[in-house]
């Protein structure tokens, strides 16, 4: 029989998967492969700016979203990818249905350096942007 203070201890908080906020914009998860995952966030009228039009704040937390799934996503173990550094460049004003690409480019074991990109209904690009994730590991 085994001893119970053989066994590991999980003293690490378990996080959901999908953050609050994400949820509350409607952002949906199509694509999740290792080191690459797809989101899709529709347009709303809560979610516009002034000009009707997407606030860059949703594209910037769309990419960032998407960014960090996939830094969990990348490697086996990876329960939490923290924001370290986020650049975030606006091309076109966004509307309508949006698709945000977010990929690994290169890790260690502590570090995610991702790329992101959204693109309209249209398959053209709205917004793009890179960032560091810090990972945590599970155990």
């Amino acid at each position: 029989m085994e001893n119970d203070l053989e066994q590991p201890v999980n003293t690490s908080p378990a996080y959901p998967s999908d953050a609050p906020f994400t949820e509350w914009m409607g952002v949906v998860e199509i694509v999740s492969k290792p080191g690459e995952v797809h989101l899709q966030v529709q347009q709303r009228h809560d979610l516009n700016n002034r000009r009707q039009l997407v606030h860059g704040g949703v594209l910037a937390t769309v990419l960032d979203s998407a960014m960090a799934r996939a830094a969990r996503a990348h490697g086996t173990g990876v329960e939490f990818a923290g924001t370290v550094d986020l650049h975030v460049q606006f091309m076109l004003p966004a509307e309508g249905t949006l698709v945000a690409m977010g990929r690994v480019e290169s890790s260690s074991r502590s570090l995610a350096f991702c790329r992101g990109e959204v693109h309209n209904q249209a398959g053209v690009l709205v917004a793009s942007a890179t960032a560091t994730m810090r990972l945590r590991r599970a155990g």
